[in-house]
């Protein structure tokens, strides 16, 4: 689905943008190619190559388009909220150690 410029979908996705770019490592073509498609009025959560999850969700530009190219798991993961990278975060001795 995509969205037009100026809609309340269209801000949502920019501000998933800016929380991404902070939370998640990548370099700056991967950085590019994601704010293309997300300024492009695409949702962040999608991806041209229908990549899914495996619980049928579709799975995010970045994951896909990092699995299209031979990178298929690492740090990135840690826009997926459940993932283990999250919760060490969020734990208070995670950056203790």
């Amino acid at each position: 689905m995509r969205y037009r410029r100026g809609s309340v979908n269209y801000s949502v996705n920019l501000e998933s943008l800016r929380e991404m770019e902070e939370a998640v490592p990548m370099t700056l073509h991967e950085r590019e190619c994601l704010r293309n498609w997300v300024k492009g009025g695409h949702d962040i959560d999608s991806n041209p190559w229908h990549y899914f999850e495996p619980d049928h969700r579709e799975m995010n530009y970045l994951k896909a388009r990092r699995i299209l190219f031979g990178a298929s798991h690492g740090a990135w993961d840690t826009w997926e909220y459940d993932s283990p990278w999250v919760v060490a975060a969020e734990t208070k001795d995670f950056f203790d150690k």
